[in-house]
């Protein structure tokens, strides 16, 4: 393992204070490519960012002029910087002459918001181009390039929901790499079991499916068996899962784009009187502190009939020697009375304000988001396309045959979280909301109480209005 002090020599300072010492020591580790930077698992997070910090800014680390252009692309994974590399980054240099130079991501999904938040802070030699969570851009856009200069038709042919998402202020600050949405999981050999020749078309059918597998699995010597199982936990799955259901029944997006807040009408407190009653019934009391790995193992282990996860579980799911492999199918989740809703999930790519190479790097951008890597990525790994149109295609449809499905639902089922219109305030309003669910799927607060209380503190988080849902 690699200590600070091995690659910074003990420096307590800025990058630019270092000694002469580790100025050498960083230049002889600059030999190799930029890649080796994050490849420090066990390397404190302090250690890691003064390290890059070290990497751009010490004497002797700039590109020289005579060298081909090389862009700094940060937030990928080993394992999917390597997919990428074979995928289309190893193309990409070959047709534009252009070196991109992979530094990973590291530690949880909010840690890594405020490392790329430090690093677009940067105004000279810093990363060019960024993976961010499809919550990030409106939080910050302030340190991103205008990609609308450098974009071609095949930017503007990804889902509507996802580049309202994107853009900020007018400013359309990152492009969708993949996308993640909410599905439903079902054990094929227990429908089957118990009469059943398709999954829960809607929230109804899944209780009552759910109830009686249940009951049949307990008898049959599981008392561990739960019908339905989803993320309860008090974090930001539990508004994803939330929205899902408020969307289904026709209770807007908690914020509308507009800035409109609706979260507080009667068809949201609908759908949270519908989730309450699963808890204790077909879901565990558990359930309330469940993430996506929690509920992922039970399924897995074979103790859940259905299960509420993110499309991108499905190759996780068929991996590995589990009790329930080749028993098992993904499809939409449940309609309420007004339809399907599934959350988005997924990356983006965004470039900084401040990169040297904008237009390169807004090339590279518009590479590996268009439709022909895109598709390739979808067949090779099973990445879901953010391009309505490749949904039709026959090699698509091999590999992912959920993807008819997910075209049949249209994009009016697509639900982006309030994260671009809420800004830099969208922790705070995902906190408040899914804090309230969680205190209604509790039973500490009715749900028409809960709801007219949370409207009262997204008010005063945000200053925005309030109004009825825009469906």
């Amino acid at each position: 393992m690699l200590k600070c002090y091995d690659a910074i020599d003990r420096s307590s300072g800025p990058p630019s204070s270092v000694s002469r010492r580790s100025t050498g020591k960083a230049n002889a580790l600059l030999q190799a490519p930029l890649t080796w930077v994050w490849s420090l698992p066990h390397a404190p997070e302090k250690c890691r960012w003064w390290f890059l910090a070290l990497v751009l800014t010490v004497p002797g680390c700039g590109r020289r002029p005579a060298q081909p252009v090389t862009l700094t692309l940060v937030g990928f994974g080993m394992d999917a910087g390597a997919q990428l590399k074979r995928d289309a980054l190893d193309d990409f240099t070959r047709a534009k002459g252009i070196r991109v130079d992979l530094v990973p991501a590291w530690g949880t999904s909010s840690e890594q918001l405020s490392q790329t938040s430090r690093l677009l802070s940067l105004r000279a030699n810093q990363p060019d181009v960024y993976v961010i969570d499809v919550i990030w851009p409106g939080t910050l856009a302030a340190g991103l390039l205008d990609l609308t200069p450098y974009t071609n038709q095949d930017a503007r042919a990804h889902l509507p929901a996802l580049l309202e998402n994107d853009t900020v202020g007018g400013r359309l600050v990152s492009l969708p790499l993949y996308v993640n949405v909410g599905m439903l999981y079902y054990r094929t050999d227990l429908l089957k079991k118990y009469g059943y020749h398709q999954p829960p078309a809607t929230w109804d059918e899944l209780e009552s499916m759910a109830t009686n597998i249940q009951r049949g699995q307990r008898a049959a010597g599981n008392p561990a068996f739960w019908g339905y199982v989803w993320q309860g936990g008090a974090y930001e799955g539990l508004t994803c899962d939330a929205l899902e259901w408020q969307g289904s029944f026709g209770g807007g997006r908690i914020i509308e784009t507009d800035g409109t807040i609706s979260v507080n009408n009667p068809q949201a407190v609908q759908a949270l009187r519908k989730a309450e009653h699963w808890v204790g019934s077909i879901s565990p009391m558990g359930v309330l502190s469940y993430t996506e790995s929690d509920s992922l193992e039970v399924f897995r282990a074979g103790n859940a009939a259905f299960l509420r996860h993110w499309s991108g579980a499905l190759a996780a799911s068929r991996s590995g020697n589990t009790p329930i492999r080749g028993r098992f199918n993904v499809t939409l989740l449940p309609a309420g009375p007004h339809g399907r809703a599934q959350a988005m999930g997924g990356f983006h790519l965004a470039v900084s304000r401040h990169s040297a190479q904008p237009r390169e790097s807004a090339q590279l951008v518009q590479y590996l988001t268009g439709s022909e890597v895109q598709l390739r990525r979808a067949v090779s790994a099973g990445y879901l396309p953010t391009i309505p149109r490749l949904y039709r295609n026959l090699d698509l449809l091999k590999v992912l045959p959920i993807a008819a499905a997910l075209q049949s639902a249209g994009e009016h089922a697509w639900v982006a979280r309030p994260s671009t219109v809420a800004g830099s305030r969208y922790g705070a309003v995902s906190k408040a909301y899914y804090q309230a669910v969680h205190d209604v799927l509790s039973r500490r607060t009715d749900p028409a109480e809960a709801l007219s209380q949370l409207e009262k503190t997204l008010v005063g988080l945000t200053g925005f209005r309030t109004g009825a849902p825009r469906n």
